[in-house]
């Protein structure tokens, strides 16, 4: 490649070729006559020099990118100012950028997918530990070399974490393609900006394609601002749905509610791509649908089915079934099981009111006052209300309260959207505890994993990723 400056002398640096350009400057292939090396060279538009305010926040990231000692960060070796043009050195890396592989090469496997952005993850976690905020992660800063080790390049515009004066106000910094609600708002832009950068990335590795469809500059912003998550599986049918409950966690709107890290999310997605196909289901049978709580009518269903799924903590264990024939998918296969409550389909209505002190509701990005909003089997009947929520790689699953004193579980495994309902469920020392009546099969929901005991004394876990409890 080609630029208006290659073959020119830099300083000590001779500009041998053009490797990119961008709304900051330009990156040159460059030799050090110095100390004989072949290095990155970034200059940056020269008038970006006579702002003070600018040099300043320049000399600060740049000092900071420096002490970064990072191997998935690229080193920096200097940087300064030569014939009024900033410049930074960088290790010169032989490699292609994940935008050019995505071209080339389409949708990546998960595997692969989940191993780059746990590198990334790494970076970024570095670079947040020492105050420095990235504001451009995005696949064309992404260099992956033939062995697929990751690089995260251009901290050149990153943003000193707590000196908000010196970035200019109203600027927009890096692709609109993968920046945080916050960018666009003017809210505090900080790590968390960076991982929901970085789930806009892993969207695209998985789908071939950008979380939202490619647009004017208000389209884009519209929506990150309000669109909700879009769902890989459906843009890319095929992938494993547990990965969008991983998107949904990176790249909810409010940073607070957010994936708290990107290793985090990196964990998440390492999870959800080690996921297998689900044992088979029960034969079918069926039961007579009853009464739960005050009237409700609750249809029961559940199919209990190990999703087994390698980790580093062991497995994972989800489960199978639907609710309603009309609502089971083609893949699955239904199982009732019968409910014995205390509470009489015949039963008159209650007159008199509960003195209990209610709870103050519970809430997860993507849930309202019943549940999961995604998913119709985690949500409770309506009039009663959730008492926890929880989200794992495989399942998603609430507990409802009817009653006074009466609780059910509800689940449903992401891969399939297989369905499950117990009643009796028990508050226990930090959770609840269930027991699938027909076989055996206990539950015990926690905030740190959802674990799920055989009859046979097998354990699976599925590590949380969200939970709420009241």
């Amino acid at each position: 490649m080609t630029g208006p400056r290659v073959g020119e002398k830099f300083g000590p640096y001779e500009l041998r070729s053009l490797l990119g350009a961008g709304g900051m400057g330009e990156v040159y292939q460059a030799y050090d006559t110095v100390k004989d090396r072949m290095v990155a060279l970034k200059l940056l538009r020269p008038e970006l020099a006579v702002d003070p305010s600018f040099q300043e926040r320049f000399r600060r990231e740049s000092r900071t990118a420096a002490r970064l000692h990072e191997p998935h960060i690229v080193p920096v070796h200097d940087f300064g100012e030569i014939d009024g043009v900033l410049f930074i050195d960088m290790r010169l890396v032989e490699g292609a950028s994940l935008k050019a592989v995505l071209a080339r090469s389409g949708p990546m496997h998960p595997a692969r997918a989940a191993a780059i952005i746990t590198q990334v993850a790494a970076a970024l976690d570095a670079a947040h530990a020492s105050g420095l905020t990235h504001r451009d992660v995005k696949p064309e800063n992404l260099l992956l070399t033939p062995g697929d080790f990751v690089y995260l390049v251009d901290f050149g515009i990153a943003h000193w974490g707590g000196d908000s004066g010196l970035t200019s106000a109203g600027s927009a910094i890096g692709s609109c393609a993968y920046m945080a609600p916050e960018r666009f708002s003017g809210g505090t832009v900080g790590p968390p900006a960076d991982v929901y950068s970085l789930t806009c990335v892993l969207f695209e590795c998985l789908t071939g394609q950008p979380p939202y469809p490619t647009g004017d500059l208000p389209s884009l912003m519209s929506a990150h601002l309000l669109a909700p998550p879009p769902r890989p599986s459906v843009t890319h049918p095929g992938l494993h749905p547990s990965f969008d409950a991983v998107i949904l966690w990176g790249m909810t709107k409010d940073p607070a509610n957010r994936c708290p890290s990107a290793g985090e999310l990196a964990r998440a997605a390492s999870a959800s791509a080690m996921s297998v196909t689900a044992a088979p289901s029960p034969p079918q049978t069926t039961s007579p649908r009853r009464h739960l709580g005050r009237g409700a009518v609750v249809g029961i269903a559940a199919a209990v089915a190990v999703l087994a799924v390698a980790a580093v903590a062991g497995l994972w264990l989800a489960f199978g079934g639907n609710r309603t024939t009309d609502a089971t998918p083609a893949s699955a296969t239904m199982t009732r099981v019968p409910i014995t409550s205390t509470h009489s389909e015949t039963a008159e209505p209650e007159t008199t009111e509960t003195t209990a002190t209610t709870p103050p509701p519970i809430s997860l990005p993507g849930t309202d006052d019943l549940g999961f909003m995604a998913y119709p089997g985690a949500r409770c009947a309506p009039g009663q209300r959730p008492v926890a929520l929880g989200l794992t790689a495989a399942s998603a699953l609430v507990v409802c309260r009817y009653g006074t004193d009466g609780y059910y579980y509800r689940g449903v495994r992401l891969r399939d959207g297989a369905q499950i309902e117990l009643d009796h469920a028990v508050p226990s020392a930090g959770g609840f505890d269930v027991v699938n009546q027909t076989d055996g099969t206990r539950y015990e929901i926690r905030s740190g994993a959802l674990t799920i005991i055989t009859p046979e004394g097998e354990v699976f876990s599925e590590p949380m990723i969200q939970y709420a409890s009241s």
